[in-house]
């Protein structure tokens, strides 16, 4: 057998003490990893043409070039290479909108969080090309970096000094998001009974791992919200993905999971549709076709999207969600959403219910016009539900 290649790194900063600390401190987490440094971003561009590497890590703020011009020019010369912005001097919001990034990182950060995102992104690679979908990640133009509400939140919530006051001060900045929040509180499905009636009263009942789910979901819709597509009505697959997150959270407390599960077969039935965004957002005219292509066929859509172009949507978004750095369990939902067997498992997890909930949502709440697959009644049975349908298709109704 071969040895493996070793991954190659760049690392551009114009500040030569950043640089050779960066450049160590690579070079230190992984032996696996060829880390070269450069202090000029258009050196390192003729580095990337003359051989390609797997990662570049670009500061943004540079004389020479912005890092998001640079890695522009990096999407172009080596469209394979991972790239990622990290900057001290620009605030998250701008560079969410760098769109040439992967993702971000602002300083100061720390050696595990940089390992922890550097070793999840070649991960996620790797699964891409056991899976034939490199190509398509190739021609990829953009992929939205994590939102930067959601990020602040984070931050907000990694703070030793953190209070539920100060996390629900940040939602209040955001009307729409203190809508929502405030729908989801007061929902029958959550059991409280008396009005919520601020961000405060919804964040205390809600808890962060609900908050995080709403925001990150308002975040990725509102990064869409310019989307024009003939193919998808934006308002009502947002619709769509409220219903089956709710029912998702319902069916998982049904059957005993726990409320962390919950929580997470919550936040992948609001992400589940993001897949089909980037595919809008990036190949318009394939992903028309197709969809004109299964309406025709009386089909589902992701059996079309499989032949032409080797991805489904659900792939897609799973692979985003990694670089994201979601958990697991959220990806994999996410990821088998449409085939719940595939991760090999007999037991009742958050992907069955966000894939019984998909399902029941599609079919009394459809998000489009096109047809919806069969019930898989094998994995059904395995997982010993097979009896509850009829529970299911009645269930949250007047939650939604």
């Amino acid at each position: 057998m071969p040895a493996r290649m070793k991954k190659l790194v760049y690392i551009v900063d114009d500040q030569p003490s950043v640089l050779e600390a960066m450049v160590m401190l690579l070079q230190s987490i992984d032996a696996g990893w060829r880390v070269k440094g450069f202090a000029s971003p258009l050196a390192a561009l003729a580095a990337v043409k003359r051989e390609a590497p797997d990662l570049v890590l670009s500061d943004h703020q540079m004389p020479e070039m912005k890092g998001g011009e640079l890695l522009e020019e990096v999407r172009a010369a080596a469209p394979n290479a991972v790239r990622i912005i990290i900057s001290g001097y620009v605030d998250v919001q701008a560079l969410s909108a760098v769109t040439s990034a992967h993702q971000y990182l602002t300083k100061p950060f720390d050696a595990l969080q940089l390992k922890g995102l550097i070793q999840r992104t070649f991960a996620a690679r790797a699964r891409l090309e056991a899976q034939g979908l490199a190509a398509v990640v190739t021609g990829l133009r953009s992929l939205p970096s994590l939102p930067h509400v959601y990020y602040s939140l984070l931050t907000e919530l990694g703070n030793e000094r953190r209070s539920v006051d100060a996390i629900a001060q940040l939602v209040a900045k955001d009307a729409g998001l203190s809508s929502k929040l405030l729908q989801l509180a007061n929902s029958p499905l959550f059991g409280r009974g008396a009005l919520v009636s601020n961000p405060l009263e919804a964040v205390m009942w809600l808890g962060t791992e609900m908050v995080k789910a709403v925001v990150l979901s308002q975040e990725v819709f509102r990064h869409y919200a310019q989307l024009q597509s003939q193919e998808i009505d934006l308002p009502r697959l947002w619709t769509h993905c409220w219903q089956v997150a709710q029912l998702a959270r319902g069916i998982c407390l049904e059957q005993d999971l726990s409320r962390g599960q919950a929580e997470e077969a919550f936040l992948a039935g609001l992400l589940h549709e993001l897949g089909k965004l980037i595919l809008i957002d990036n190949f318009p005219g394939q992903f028309q076709a197709a969809w004109q292509a299964a309406r025709r066929a009386h089909s589902p859509l992701t059996p079309v999207l499989l032949r032409r172009l080797q991805a489904t949507p659900a792939q897609l978004a799973a692979y985003l969600l990694e670089l994201w750095g979601l958990p697991k369990a959220v990806i994999l939902a996410v990821a088998c959403q449409e085939g719940p067997e595939k991760d090999g498992s007999q037991e009742f997890s958050p992907a069955t219910a966000l894939y019984i909930a998909e399902q029941v949502a599609t079919r009394k709440w459809p998000p489009d016009s096109l047809a919806v697959a069969d019930w898989n009644a094998e994995y059904l049975k395995a997982v010993g539900c097979e009896s509850d349908l009829s529970v299911w298709q009645r269930f949250g109704a007047d939650g939604f």
